[in-house]
């Protein structure tokens, strides 16, 4: 059962846990949902296999989602980290489908029926579609009775979990002292110096100069750069020459109809049962005048609309049970059914209101049909056009291509192998060695999901040494923020140093002489924005002032340093922060939950064939 967590399991968590479990089955590909059993084994707990097919699946959904991401900054490079997280992160669920197993965790139908109708997927127009749903279902290969069972293991593995997380616990002690540090307050005053406004008042000698860039010439090469021509093939290009007569549109219109329609619709109440005696005795108790909320309210054992009143709000066709539904839509409204036998038990059905079918008339939707039926011509067209953008890249020239396919033959600027200002495809293909030295043409690349390129070397630029006239300036620069950062650590040391030492005029002198005074903070907390995050962080890690003041010299970066003043330290009496302790049970439950994880993979078998990822 997951009564230990159907309040947990209501509102927003709901949707968060149907969101893990049912975004990857929405596009096709994690974990078992569309996985046939594979001979190739990459990982087993317990005796208990994961196939290289169900791995696979898993990691090219996550590896396009960090492409999406991440962009041109995901690189190859991490495809061996994420197959890793990947596995462990399977062997992880496997091992919590082993445990809920044990612990003889279950779900009711019911509960099943509400998670699988809240996938986006299933939904058609907002609303779940039982013809969706086995439409879906059975273009992959699957029956509902196997898909409902996967579903009811990847829900008790999230049962699991926030059955071990409702369990954390913070000693009253320990939360009394956490929360007399997080309101604790501090008073402060502080001198902040930057780089920049001293390294132009630096003068560096020709000579360090000179050695800088005769012992560092290694630094200062310009990299080999390339300019290629191009042809790109994009959807928006294609777009631009689809015309839209007003008959092909209302064609359109008459075929994608309904799309522009709302289903009939009904709103109902419902009780439902186990037994028929007892949905009898309330089919007579509501004829004698009995309020209908009242006795849902009481009896109803759906625990998502008893409370309010049995009221399913409005459904379509397929949404429910069929034999609910062959009533519900051959009812009137405000019509009381006679007891309704499904799977689930025994319905009374309280039909409350009828919202006729309705479909938007062309003219109100021309605009939008015109951007659907250019969007599908498109994509009608598409794979012919790259299938013949990628022969002939093959077997022509980059202008043959560009005036066979009426596309534009374009030149790039120079570049180097590490530029980001372009695609990081685009520029793989460039420096490849069919490119690059053989002058070939690359092949089809696609960029993105509506853009491709062929590409072949215009010109290109060897590596070459800057002469020291090119980089001087630079050196300067360099070598005077060195000096500059040393000056200015070394006021703040002395003032911070001066201070501490009792040394008021020495300190004060120091100040006067470099014009600097003292930016005062009043109270503030840990998360105040009152000044740099860095400062506030490294005022809370100073001791307490005696007598005195706490004094501190700092490096923010290689940038800014400060001198920090810690005057005044205190914790208001009888504060209340309501949000802490869930703060705090929070980072505890997620701290247990890893260790419960750390104990299952101590205790079980498991073995992972890296070599076969």
């Amino acid at each position: 059962m997951l009564s230990s967590i159907k309040d947990k399991i209501k509102g927003w968590v709901a949707y968060l846990v149907v969101g893990l479990i049912t975004v990857p089955f929405a596009l096709f590909g994690i974990s078992e949902y569309f996985t046939r059993a594979a001979n190739v084994v990459v990982a087993s707990i317990d005796g208990e296999d994961i196939s290289k097919e169900a791995f696979l699946l898993e990691f090219n959904y996550t590896k396009r989602r960090l492409q999406q991401e991440l962009g041109e900054k995901y690189t190859a490079e991490l495809n061996s980290m994420l197959k890793l997280s990947t596995i462990q992160s399977m062997v992880d669920r496997r091992m919590l489908t082993q445990l809920a197993d044990k612990l003889g965790y279950a779900i009711t139908r019911i509960e099943l029926q509400a998670f699988i109708q809240a996938n986006d997927v299933f939904k058609k127009d907002g609303k779940f579609s039982m013809e969706q749903y086995k439409q879906i279902l059975s273009l992959n290969g699957y029956l509902d009775i196997e898909y409902e069972r996967l579903q009811a293991k990847e829900l008790m593995q999230n049962q699991i979990k926030y059955n071990f997380l409702d369990s954390a616990f913070i000693a009253p002690s320990m939360l009394k002292r956490l929360q007399s540090l997080n309101d604790q307050q501090r008073k402060f005053s502080y001198i902040q110096l930057d780089v920049a406004d001293y390294a132009n008042k630096t003068e560096v000698e020709a000579k360090s100069i000179k050695e800088f860039y005769e012992t560092k010439k290694q630094l200062f090469f310009e990299p080999e750069q390339v300019k290629v021509d191009f042809v790109e093939l994009s959807f928006k290009e294609i777009a631009k020459g689809i015309k839209v007569n007003d008959d092909d549109l209302f064609n359109f219109y008459e075929d994608e109809k309904q799309r522009f329609s709302t289903e009939e619709e009904r709103q109902a109440q419902h009780i439902l049962v186990e037994s028929e005696e007892l949905a009898s005795t309330i089919v007579t108790q509501l004829k004698q005048g009995e309020d209908f909320a009242k006795l849902a309210a009481e009896h109803s054992q759906d625990a998502g609309s008893k409370d309010k009143g049995g009221d399913l709000g409005f459904f379509t066709v397929g949404v429910m049970v069929p034999e609910f539904e062959v009533k519900a839509f051959a009812m009137k409204e405000g019509e009381v059914s006679s007891p309704v036998k499904t799977d689930f038990g025994y319905h009374i059905i309280k039909l409350n209101k009828i919202k006729a079918e309705t479909t938007k008339p062309f003219e109100s939707v021309r605009d939008e049909l015109t951007k659907l039926y250019t969007e599908q011509t498109v994509q009608k067209s598409i794979y012919k056009l790259t299938e013949q953008l990628g022969n002939l890249a093959y077997e022509a020239s980059l202008e043959e291509v560009a005036d066979q396919m009426d596309l534009k033959l374009q030149t790039s600027e120079f570049f180097a192998q590490d530029t980001k200002a372009h695609n990081a495809k685009f520029v793989a293909a460039a420096y490849s060695e069919e490119v690059l030295n053989k002058g070939e043409n690359s092949t089809m690349i696609e960029l993105s999901k509506d853009k491709f390129v062929v590409l072949r070397i215009d010109s290109k630029v060897a590596q070459r040494q800057k002469t020291f006239d090119e980089v001087k300036s630079e050196i300067n620069q360099h070598l005077a923020s060195l000096l500059a950062k040393t000056f200015i650590d070394n006021i703040v040391n002395n003032i911070a140093n001066s201070f501490a030492s009792g040394d008021t005029n020495a300190a004060q002198a120091f100040m006067d002489k470099n014009q600097l005074t003292w930016k005062e903070v009043d109270w503030v907390t840990r998360g105040s924005k009152q000044a740099d995050i860095e400062i506030i962080s490294r005022v809370f890690a100073l001791s307490k002032p005696n007598d005195d003041a706490t004094y501190d010299a700092y490096s923010l970066d290689d940038q800014r340093v400060v001198a920090l003043k810690l005057s005044a330290v205190k914790t208001p009496s009888n504060a209340v922060n309501s949000t802490l302790p869930k703060a705090i049970l929070s980072l505890e439950s997620e701290e247990m939950f890893k260790s419960i994880l750390a104990t299952l993979r101590k205790n079980a078998d498991i073995e992972i064939f890296e070599d076969r990822l």
